[in-house]
Formats: C-alpha cells, sequence, structure tokens
C-alpha cells in the first residue's frame, strides 16, 4: 500500500500550467489475455503542485464511466525517486502530487485491471478475451489539470501480444518489435479513437466508388470462422456509405471512417460512437448467425449517424473543456433519438433491414413505448436530463418508471416530424432536407460544433414552417399518455396485435432467451422462470406478480416457455392462468384474469392511406 502524503494541497491554488512538449504515453497490452494492461505515463512539468485527473465523462457515455476503481499500482516517480500522492477528498478521480524542485517531469505508471465478463458496466469499458481486445485510450492515461487540457498532445504507444493485429482510426507511426507508435494526437483525438485488436483480424474496405476509399469495417473475432461475412451483409455495408451521403450531403466530419467490430461471446455487446470511427461489440457469430446479424441490423448505421450528430454537432450544453465536468444531457431526445431514427431509417435504405422487417422494427418499438406507463407523469426530456442515473438503473419497473426513452421513444417522434413535414410539403420536402442543411457543412476533419433547441427548430422552419416550438414542448417538455404514434398512423400504417409474432420479435425473443408477454399478461420472463419487468395495471401487476418472483409452476406443471405460451394463448378459449411463484423462501400461486389470448405488435396497411412509409425508407442510391 502506498503511503499518503501528509501535505494536502489546495486545486485552487494550483498555478496555471502550459506543456510545451508531448506527454510519453505507453501502453503493455501484451498480458491482456489475463486482463492486465500496464501503462508508463512520462508527463513534462515543472517543480511545484500537479492535479492528475483520470478521464471520468467520456463523450458519448452520457454519464460517469472512468475506470478509476481499476486501476492498481499507480505510482508517481520524479528524477527516479518516488513522490507522494494523495487522492482529492471531493473527486476521487484527481490525483495531487508535489513535483520536487529541479524536475522536469514526471513519471506515472499503473496498471488497469479489466473487468470479466459484463460485470461493473464493462460495455463501456476497455475489454478483452483471450482472442480480443477493445482498448479506450482514456482508461490508460491520466492528464494534469489544464484551463485547456484537451489540446495536450500525446506520443502514443502500444504493444500487443504475439502476431496481434490491430484497428483503429489514428494514424500508426512506425511498428517494431511488436509495438505500434502512432503519430502525435492531442488528447481529444487520442480519446476519441478507440483500438481493436486480436488475434483473428479482417480488414474489409466499403462503400461505392470513392466512397471505398474513405470507409473500412475492422473485424476481430475470436475464431477465424466469426470473419465471414454474407454477401447480403457485404453489399448492404457498401450502400451505407453512399445513402448516409444522399441523407447528409456529400461533406464528411471526418477524414476517413473505421467500423471497429470486436465479436467475442466474452465481450459485453456495445455500440460507442466516435469521429472517424465507431466501437461495436457484438457476439462471437453474428455475422454468420441470420438472426443475431438482424438484431444488429441498425448498430452500424446508428453508430455512423453519430459522426454528424454527437461529435460534428453536438448540444451545446454537452461540449465540456475536459473529462471531469460533468455534461447536461436535456437534449439526448435529438442526440440519441434523431440518431437512432436515421439509423433505423438508413438500415433499411442500405438493405441492413428488409422493408418487413423495418416495419416489424416500428411495431415493437411503438409497443414498447406504450406499455410505459410511467409516460403519464414523467415527461420524455426528463429522461434525457436524468440519462446518468437511468443507463445503469435495474431492468425491472422500467414501465412504472421510465428508462432511457430518449431512444425508442426519439424514433417514433422523428419519424413523426419527418411524416409530417412530407405531408406538409406533398412529399416535396423531408427529414433529408433537415440532415443536409443541419448536419451537412462537415469540414473533413474532426471538429465540434454546438447546437441547441432554437437551432432545430430554425432549421425545421426553413424546410416546413409550422409551430415546431409548440410540437415539441407537447411531445417532449409535458407527459403523455400515449407515445407518438401519428408517424406510423399518417405513414399509411397502424399498430394492430395478432396471436402470431413477426420474424424480428421472435428473433429478439430467442436472443433474450427468454418470454416476452408484456403486450398480453404484462410481463417478461426468462428461461429460468426469473420475472422481468411489470407493465403497471395489466393482468401480471393486478395479480401481484412482481420482478424478482420466480415462476414454479404453470397451471399447475412445472414452468416452462412453452407451456406459459401455450396457457395465455388458451386464455382466449376460456382457459386458466394460474402461475406458481417463488418469492424469497415464500410460494403463492397467482391468478391471472386475462382472457385476450396471445398479443404481438405489427403494423397493418391502413386502408385508404398512402403509405408515406415505403418513401421513407426506400433506397435513395442504386
Amino acid at each position: 500500500m502506498l503511503r499518503f502524503a501528509l501535505v494536502v494541497f489546495a486545486l485552487a491554488a494550483f498555478p496555471p500550467l502550459t506543456f510545451a512538449q508531448n506527454i510519453e504515453l505507453s501502453v503493455d497490452a501484451a498480458e491482456v489475455s489475463r486482463k492486465v494492461i500496464h501503462v508508463r505515463e512520462v508527463i513534462p512539468t515543472a517543480p511545484g503542485p500537479i492535479a492528475l485527473h483520470y478521464p471520468k465523462w467520456i463523450p458519448g457515455r452520457h454519464r460517469p464511466v472512468g475506470q478509476i476503481a481499476n486501476v492498481t499500482e499507480f505510482r508517481v516517480r520524479a528524477g527516479g525517486k518516488a513522490i507522494d500522492w494523495k487522492r482529492d477528498d471531493a473527486d476521487p478521480f484527481t490525483i495531487n502530487c508535489m513535483v520536487p524542485d529541479g524536475a522536469t517531469s514526471i513519471e506515472v505508471n499503473f496498471d488497469l485491471l479489466l473487468a470479466a465478463g459484463a460485470e461493473g458496466g464493462a460495455m463501456f469499458m476497455t475489454v478483452a478475451s483471450p482472442k480480443v481486445m477493445t482498448m479506450n485510450w482514456n482508461d490508460v492515461l491520466v492528464y494534469p489539470k489544464l484551463a485547456k487540457p484537451l489540446d495536450l498532445t500525446f506520443d502514443a504507444t502500444v504493444k500487443l501480444p504475439e502476431k496481434w493485429k490491430y484497428g483503429t482510426a489514428l494514424v500508426p507511426r512506425e511498428e517494431k518489435d511488436g509495438r505500434v507508435a502512432f503519430k502525435e494526437a492531442t488528447l481529444e483525438t487520442l480519446i476519441d479513437s478507440p483500438l481493436l485488436a486480436g488475434e483473428n483480424v479482417r480488414i474489409v474496405p466499403i462503400g461505392a466508388g470513392q466512397e471505398g476509399q474513405r470507409h473500412r469495417v475492422v473485424l476481430a473475432c475470436d475464431s477465424p470462422d466469426g470473419l465471414e461475412v454474407p454477401e447480403a451483409t457485404l453489399k448492404a455495408w457498401n450502400k451505407l456509405p453512399g445513402e448516409a451521403a444522399a441523407l447528409f450531403g456529400p461533406a464528411k466530419p471526418y477524414r476517413d471512417y473505421t467500423f471497429l467490430l470486436g465479436l467475442s461471446n466474452h465481450i459485453p455487446r456495445a455500440g460507442i460512437e466516435h469521429h472517424q470511427s465507431s466501437d461495436n461489440r457484438l457476439a462471437e457469430l453474428a455475422l454468420v448467425k441470420a438472426g443475431e446479424r438482424k438484431a444488429a441490423a441498425t448498430l452500424f448505421p446508428h453508430e455512423f449517424v453519430h459522426s454528424w450528430n454527437g461529435k460534428f454537432r453536438r448540444p451545446a450544453d454537452m461540449i465540456m473543456p475536459d473529462y471531469q465536468k460533468p455534461q447536461q444531457t436535456r437534449l439526448l431526445w435529438v442526440y440519441e433519438g434523431l440518431t437512432n431514427y436515421l439509423g433505423w431509417l438508413l438500415a433499411a435504405r442500405s438493405g441492413l433491414l428488409t422493408a418487413e422487417d423495418a416495419r416489424d422494427y416500428l411495431a415493437m418499438t411503438a409497443a414498447r413505448m406504450t406499455n410505459v406507463k410511467a409516460r403519464g407523469w414523467r415527461p420524455l426530456d426528463d429522461t434525457a436530463a436524468a440519462a446518468s442515473t437511468l443507463f445503469d438503473a435495474t431492468g425491472s419497473w422500467r414501465s412504472a418508471r421510465r428508462a432511457v426513452d430518449f431512444y425508442d421513444e426519439g424514433t417514433l417522434l422523428w419519424l413523426e416530424v419527418d411524416v409530417l413535414i412530407r405531408t406538409q410539403t406533398k412529399g416535396a420536402k423531408s427529414i433529408d432536407d433537415f440532415c443536409a442543411a443541419f448536419f451537412g457543412n462537415g469540414t473533413g476533419t474532426p471538429v465540434v460544433r454546438g447546437y441547441n433547441l432554437e437551432n432545430v427548430i430554425d432549421t425545421l422552419n426553413a424546410v416546413a414552417e409550422r409551430d415546431w416550438k409548440a410540437y415539441f414542448a407537447r411531445r417532449v417538455e409535458v407527459p403523455a399518455e400515449t407515445p407518438p404514434l401519428e408517424g406510423i398512423t399518417e405513414g399509411g400504417w397502424k399498430l394492430s396485435y395478432t396471436e402470431k409474432p413477426t420474424d424480428l420479435f421472435t428473433t429478439m425473443e430467442g436472443l433474450a432467451k427468454g418470454v416476452n408477454l408484456t403486450d398480453s399478461v404484462g410481463f417478461a420472463v426468462s428461461g429460468e422462470g426469473l420475472v422481468g419487468d411489470i407493465v403497471p395495471n395489466s393482468a401480471a401487476a393486478k395479480a401481484g406478480l412482481a420482478p424478482g418472483m420466480k415462476l414454479i409452476a404453470v397451471n399447475g406443471r412445472r414452468f416452462a416457455t412453452d407451456n406459459l405460451k401455450t396457457a395465455v394463448a388458451a386464455t382466449k378459449t376460456g382457459g386458466k392462468l394460474e402461475l406458481l411463484a417463488e418469492s424469497g423462501d415464500f410460494f403463492k400461486t397467482h391468478a391471472l384474469d386475462y382472457k385476450d389470448g396471445a398479443r404481438y405488435p405489427r403494423l397493418e396497411k391502413a386502408e385508404g392511406k398512402t403509405d408515406v412509409l415505403a418513401e421513407v425508407i426506400k433506397s435513395k442510391t442504386k
């Protein structure tokens, strides 16, 4: 255990520091298979007090996610001699120490211990299997407290396990003796450029014509088998950059773009945006298995859209001068909600989703938001403002509490905006015109430009004039019993429920390894019988079922998912539905008063209405 310095340094008294030299950052990931990464950092400085920040609020995460708890063996030296350090009492992500006279730099060494599996929010962390690693630079560095730390420059290197290859948006300078040295990068660029590495790596250029020179997918998989890309998927990938250009215009907010895709059953699923790349994580055989491909169809388009919305253009209150200050996230219904809609739209236009799957996706989204009864007391923008508390909230009670609904409800909201524009202008204008005007002035290099709601409204009015301020106030700022469904209904369709699930619903349910009965009796249950979310005022809620209970029997027979589905379906012809549930060490039979049988959401074509949705998802390229 390190000795703590006896002197407490007041941060407010620290003199401003300037750094003319680059910070040397050496990362040794050679032992990543046993979930340890070694870090050495040389920071130029002057004698006197210095505060070192470990990054806490990372753009795109919308909450504090810094892995400070997994930093071990933290030591600071100057001139080869140890320096005492002390953690800040008010901020555990800040380390204070005193640089001795005569020193021109300090050396910081520490180890980063990687989470095992999905524990501790690992989906946003540096993670690894024995064959694949996704590394975030913010997890493997500290930086000095400065007025403008984002401009600090780094000479970064990484040592990988023998024979491993890598992909990143950073530009390599030299590769020697198993170590990769990258060209000088600012702190902002470094943290914005994750690295994917592995034993089995494949690089796939994508995009038609000139787009193919600026876009690529880097795959790293636990096995060579997972690197196979079906022809239909490759065709859709090749269309994606062109469809994005048709949506936003030819100007790019990046030099070139890399989709990083880690494929492992030992890494949590995730998608994280960056300016010139995205960090995507799926199961080992996600590209090989049709169901998993379908479930992940919107992943690449969503993260790609973020290069325009979220990275290039970003809510002004989410642009911070460092990685310690909290972000104000009330406009996430634009940042994430619009992106979620455009990601769905591009997935359909590029062919990652069929037209039927695209409609089924909307049906599931609309049904899910309809079941969120908390919308009666909690407005959409409150879920955005409270995002940092909701991302890691339990999955149970989502319908009663709300979750990060700015994603799903944002999809419905912006579909509604798109359809309103199309109908008002008789098809002459659409969300495409808004996107080209609002996001289409990229400079071909990563920059950040802020926006507020007034900017959004002004651009919408330039496309199709109406009282958008009142519209968003009604849809976003006040509670509403029903979700925004006019994009569906005015788009020529209606939400309906049938006894047979759609293929997409069946796929999603299968991947979740449980049964989703939220649209009928009002609850979801795992394959082992563990009750998840309960829809308030549903038959399940009225019968006394609660999240965390375990179903033991269905109508007197041992619980099985098929038995439960059969019993629910049979209620339509008079069958009973009695569930024996275990709660702690207590048992109780819950009789559900339900007679409507199986109910699964799908969209049904509305008679006499124009199919606007078909125009929404129509491809813009050949």
